[in-house]
């Protein structure tokens, strides 16, 4: 959260307020996840909202999001459906766009043996960190 922090030491006689924000996060390169994410290869389908369904590849996974390499356009925030191999569409939403990639959040995570299920049968990592 931004915050602004007085500066204690500098006084102002025209009673201006000094001091600095702080953007604490914000300036931050990396982004918080609430898992670790898996690499795979994995083909799927994807939908938003008044849509037909297209296929992705999935690049990564984990019980909270996956980021996906696809052609569509896609808006941050937007509502999506991810169909994964042998499972029925699961709700996400749109967290970052960066080009053809996007990262996106399960509205549920998914029950880990669910995420262990998919990396093996992509032939990724057989156990999730």
């Amino acid at each position: 959260m931004d915050a602004f922090r007085p500066d204690p030491v500098t006084d102002d006689s025209q009673g201006a307020i000094q001091g600095e924000l702080y953007l604490g996060a914000a300036l931050s390169p990396t982004r918080e996840r609430n898992a670790d994410r898996v690499p795979v290869t994995v083909r799927a389908n994807l939908r938003q909202r008044g849509a037909s369904a297209v296929s992705v590849q999935i690049l990564d996974l984990s019980t909270h999001g996956f980021r996906i390499d696809t052609h569509l356009t896609l808006e941050i925030g937007a509502q999506i459906w991810l169909r994964l191999p042998g499972l029925e569409a699961i709700p996400a939403r749109v967290a970052w766009i960066e080009g053809h990639q996007a990262g996106c959040a399960f509205d549920r995570p998914l029950h880990p043996a669910v995420v262990a299920m998919i990396v093996t049968r992509s032939g990724g990592f057989k156990t999730l960190s």
